[in-house]
């Protein structure tokens, strides 16, 4: 009995494919998963494997053709089967019985079947697409990313691992904001004034017999950097690894679907079907904020001072205000928190940033909040901010202002006006897929808008890029991104808030339980802090979790994976947590609210 093989749908938006090459002729014998032929799809070129073994009786479609999904392409017989040779498979344009053709299914006919056979989506699997195609159909490359933070390292990586043809252009350090000037070295810096903490509030107490530190600035700075300069150096080795093309250079699109590439005054073409924009993020600064690198700085300027400053003045209470507002106090700095949100760490649970307010003003940190700065200027070689609050126009002052009021996309120098794509405040408009309005454009990361995280960006970069290569991704729930604050206490958080849910008029349960009784918690001499759960009072869903203490960016991945599984209280309840850990606290936490917790 002969075999149809049909055009396959090799990527979730696929209507139809142009067959590129045939790998097999007629008359050869097919084993399972040899290569038959390469198909180009709206995303890459696939390839399409052997399924059923036999031998290729008739190929049915040329090469150049473009074929709908589930027409046939070709014939698969038995050895020593004798075909007719009359026979047509089914869907074949064939002649009538009046001598007209009939007709082959449209792509959009092809999409109405596809959709009858699998079944109308639910409304949270319904994907916001945006048309598809390719930047360059002749393309030297199959994917191009501009950008090597973790967004673009990760992506290129990716495309790399699929078979892509991969080349990413960076225009001065691997790693991007985040491993440079960003997430790694600052963490560098905050273990060293955790530690300080440590010695100057416990050193006694934990048997280490001073109380004293003398924190060197110029020593934790230089360690910040080598760490940096080594994990920058690991991302050349793995771009070296997975055969991927490091282009050095500043690059820009161009009329007419042209990528150039400038560098010391040079310009180069790059010819790529796909292009992924990663170009990240820089600091944001509100009019009448006028940074001048010295006096007011930003967070580059932050992680390499020269000497600490008597006194510091941060603006904005997000993760990086807090962070450096925590490392400049446990360095000697007086340091003055600002916020206009009525809380700091606006976007947490107001329980939890109510519990970073107090060990912030316990360490003799000066946090102001519902405070709305008019202006930061460096006067006489002062910092001076002045801020609206309850009406009243007041001015606080120290040696250095660090602004940090979040970040703005990279969108300004790429020629994004020579395509179609969509930007409006300095974010790129993208579909669950990352593309663009411009067919082959593809954006991710901080350049297209909030949450503007390291770890958003990594995993963006995965989906995009496995949609590209015609896989079948899940898209990002962003409803359910850690927040992770590195100060101490640290904050983890996932989900929604207490407030959110109020506000969206959802009956919730909430169990909580504090640092303070926790045998682990105790030993660390680190008693300070809470885990909160926040679960459906009826269907018993976990809706959000937070954490403030030790170890808290560690401890949130069990809550977020939880949420991912889309685990019940039931089932967190009926979990085994070993002892003595600090994991015990979730387990007490979802206990409580039920009113079963053991050690409260």
């Amino acid at each position: 009995m002969p075999i149809d093989v049909f055009m396959t749908q090799l990527s979730p938006t696929m209507t139809e494919g142009k067959i590129v090459r045939w790998l097999k002729k007629e008359g050869d014998t097919l084993e399972s998963g040899e290569i038959m032929a390469e198909v180009e799809t709206d995303k890459a070129t696939m390839e399409m494997e052997v399924v059923d073994e036999g031998v290729l009786h008739k190929i049915l479609q040329p090469e150049g053709a473009v074929v709908p999904v589930g027409t046939p392409i070709a014939v698969i017989a038995e050895e020593d089967e004798e075909v007719p040779a009359d026979y047509i498979p089914e869907g074949v344009q064939a002649e009538a019985d009046d001598g007209e053709a009939m007709p082959v299914a449209t792509p959009e006919q092809v999409v109405e079947t596809l959709a009858a056979a699998q079944g109308e989506p639910d409304d949270d699997e319904e994907l916001r697409l945006k048309p598809a195609g390719v930047f360059n159909a002749d393309g030297e490359y199959d994917v191009v990313v501009i950008g090597a933070g973790p967004g673009g390292y990760v992506a290129a990586i990716r495309a790399a691992q699929l078979g892509l043809k991969t080349a990413c252009i960076e225009s001065t350090h691997l790693g991007g904001i985040c491993l440079n000037w960003g997430c790694i070295p600052t963490k560098a810096l905050l273990r060293t004034a955790e530690l300080v903490n440590v010695i100057r509030h416990q050193g006694k107490e934990l048997g280490l017999g001073t109380s004293e530190v003398a924190p060197d600035l110029a020593a934790a700075v230089s360690r910040s950097r080598k760490i940096s300069g080594k994990l920058n150096k690991g991302i050349g080795f793995l771009f070296k690894k997975n055969g991927i093309t490091h282009i050095e250079g500043v690059a820009r699109f161009e009329a007419d679907n042209r990528l150039i590439v400038e560098r010391d005054g040079e310009t180069r073409e790059v010819t790529a079907k796909h292009v992924i924009v990663a170009t990240g993020a820089r600091a944001r600064a509100f009019p009448g904020m006028e940074i001048d690198e010295d006096v007011v700085i930003t967070y580059k300027q932050a992680l390499v001072p020269e000497k600490t400053p008597q006194q510091m003045v941060v603006i904005g209470s997000g993760a990086i205000g807090m962070e450096f507002a925590y490392f400049y106090n446990a360095m000697g700095a007086e340091v003055t928190v600002i916020e206009a949100a009525e809380q700091i760490l606006p976007l947490e649970d107001h329980e939890i940033s109510k519990v970073v307010e107090r060990s912030f003003k316990k360490n003799g940190i000066r946090i102001i909040t519902g405070a709305m700065v008019k202006s930061a200027r460096n006067v006489e070689g002062r910092g001076v901010v002045e801020y609206e609050r309850k009406g009243k126009v007041e001015t606080v002052e120290g040696d250095q202002v660090l602004v940090a009021v979040g970040v703005i996309g990279n969108t300004d120098q790429i020629g994004a006006e020579h395509t179609s794509m969509k930007v409006e405040r300095n974010a790129i408009e993208v579909d669950d897929w990352y593309r663009t309005d411009h067919p082959g454009i593809y954006a991710i990361g901080d350049v297209i808008g909030a949450p503007a995280l390291a770890h958003v960006a990594s995993h963006e970069g995965i989906v995009c890029v496995e949609a590209i290569a015609g896989q079948h991704p899940h898209k990002v729930d962003y409803g359910n991104v850690p927040g992770c604050t590195y100060c101490q206490p640290q904050v983890g958080s996932c989900g929604k808030t207490e407030q959110q849910c109020k506000e969206e008029g959802i009956p919730v349960k909430i169990g909580r339980m504090a640092y303070a009784p926790n045998g682990k918690a105790m030993g660390l001499g680190e008693t300070e802090g809470l885990v909160k759960t926040i679960f459906h009072a009826e269907t018993g869903e976990l809706l959000g979790a937070h954490i403030v203490g030790a170890e808290a960016t560690e401890l949130i991945v069990a809550l977020q994976l939880a949420r991912t599984l889309e685990t019940t209280e039931a089932e967190l309840m009926h979990h085994m947590f070993p002892h003595p850990t600090l994991s015990e606290m979730i387990h007490e936490s979802v206990l409580d609210a039920e009113g079963r917790a053991i050690h409260i």
